[in-house]
């Protein structure tokens, strides 16, 4: 197996990440790959130390600029060895030792299935409340592959594992890396349903950390916009390479993102903002209550 850390920043949880990697209980070797995106020099001087304890079990990928979380993930996956691809990122941790052990036991059992995935537990890091999500029981409508390009497939990517051959075969990596794609998860998880088949295992072996502010949770207008422009083009690029499953359809694209906006601004109780965004939102079609009552 290869692990991967996509790394940036968060001095104050990396270090329980990689532990939490290290007691996995396995009957087999795995590589921990941990690809940092440029971050502080004190994360820096953390993950060669754990290199420097760890010589044979951690590579370090260190880029001297930025890259962004995708171009970073598809460096790391490029160099791996595994048979078999994990991931954990940065801000979240294993809480089930043997997570590994129980992936592989199930991919190597049903050759048809190219991704495993598991329950997990959401940690508000402010509040140290802990919630548990039961995906399992879960069954999705229609092709898997509309399911998750619509956001409607419920999934932890620090729980998942890939079988590495339907990531060479079915994800063009390259892309991620010349293009900058802002995401690793939902591009791939897009790209090999269709080749291959889910699977989610009754237990929770993952424990996320839910911040107040993160790349996927923005709290401010400008980083909401900067964020959904970069993965528009996203979007775009699937739908042109899955024509037959996918449509492109700028107006509805533009309506979700304006509908997140609309929310923070209703978070906020910002009236002058929602008022804004609710008129946009009339003009591209939206007929929520939410919609109105921002008036």
């Amino acid at each position: 197996v290869s692990v991967i850390i996509c790394s940036y920043n968060r001095p104050e949880t990396i270090s329980k990440t990689i532990d939490s990697i290290i007691e996995q209980k396995c009957n087999f070797p795995y590589e921990i790959i941990i690809g940092d995106d440029k971050s502080t020099e004190d994360v820096r001087e953390i993950l060669l130390s754990y290199q420097k304890k760890y010589p044979k079990q951690i590579i370090l990928l260190f880029h001297e600029k930025n890259i962004g979380l995708g171009a970073n993930w598809a460096s790391c996956i490029k160099i791996s060895r595994g048979e078999y691809i994990a991931g954990c990122d940065n801000d979240d941790f294993w809480h089930n030792k043997d997570k590994l052990r129980l992936q592989v036991e199930f991919l190597e059992k049903n050759p048809e299935y190219g991704m495993v995935h598991t329950d997990y537990i959401e940690l508000n890091r402010k509040t140290q409340v802990q919630i548990s999500k039961i995906i399992h029981t879960i069954s999705y409508k229609g092709p898997l592959i509309k399911v998750i390009f619509n956001g409607n497939f419920k999934c932890c990517n620090s729980s998942v594992m890939y079988r590495r051959l339907v990531i060479i075969e079915h994800v063009f990596l390259n892309d991620y890396i010349s293009f900058q794609f802002p995401l690793q998860d939902w591009y791939t998880w897009v790209s090999i349903s269709k080749y291959t088949k889910f699977h989610c295992l009754p237990f929770s072996t993952t424990t996320v950390g839910i911040d107040s502010e993160s790349i996927t949770r923005p709290t401010d207008y400008e980083n909401i916009i900067k964020r959904f422009s970069k993965e528009k083009f996203v979007y775009r690029f699937l739908c042109e390479k899955f024509p037959e499953d996918l449509n492109y359809n700028e107006n509805v694209y533009d309506l979700h993102v304006n509908h997140i906006l609309l929310n923070l601004a209703y978070n906020k109780i910002d009236y002058k903002a929602a008022k804004k965004y609710s008129i946009i939102g009339e003009k591209l079609g939206s007929r929520s209550l939410k919609t109105k009552f921002a008036h």
